[in-house]
């Protein structure tokens, strides 16, 4: 298949384009929902155990730094 079949291929692939009126509701629906969703998440959820979820989500945190920082010498060693 040539370059320019291919090209043409791709451009036919686009994903439609909504309505800008779409969108824009689209847009602030999420809007709404983003503003009151952690607040609906984390309501029936006592003290405690939104401390053992934050502990949890920080150690995952420094094991990921972690790994990181243990693999970085091997990425530029060319391992």
């Amino acid at each position: 298949m040539s370059r320019r079949a291919t090209v043409v291929r791709m451009a036919q692939k686009r994903k439609p384009v909504l309505p800008s009126a779409v969108r824009q509701y689209f847009q602030e629906t999420g809007r709404q929902g983003g503003k009151v969703g952690g607040k609906l998440r984390w309501a029936g959820v006592s003290p405690e155990e939104r401390s053992a979820h934050a502990k949890r989500a920080v150690a995952a945190r420094e094991a990921k730094r972690a790994k990181k920082k243990r693999t970085k010498g091997r990425r530029q060693a060319g391992f």
